[in-house]
């Protein structure tokens, strides 16, 4: 589960996924009120999760599988990174560059 950084603050779940569609935006820790961001190595993290997934459906196009397949692939792909999200990443209390 996301930890703040700054004051070690367990966010709860609720509290964590927006984090999942707002990965550029700081969020404020409800126990510090300081600015929280995903660390460089969660937002690469992410970044491999997607290139797997694309390149999995692109698989999946090329053995001919239904296109409702592929969609429905896909679309359980990003529900799955959007919930699971939480518990994968980490933050930190400033924006780090990704390289």
């Amino acid at each position: 589960m996301l930890t703040c950084a700054n004051c070690n603050y367990q966010f709860q779940y609720k509290e964590a996924l927006p984090f999942s569609w707002k990965t550029r935006v700081g969020h404020t820790c409800p126990n510090c009120d300081e600015k929280q961001y995903y660390t460089a190595s969660s937002r690469k993290r992410s970044f491999n999760i997607t290139i797997i997934a694309f390149i999995l459906i692109i698989f999946l196009n090329a053995i001919d599988v239904p296109f409702t397949i592929i969609l429905l692939v896909a679309a359980a792909v990003i529900v799955a990174m959007i919930f699971l999200s939480p518990y994968i990443y980490k933050l930190s209390s400033e924006e780090e560059p990704m390289w």
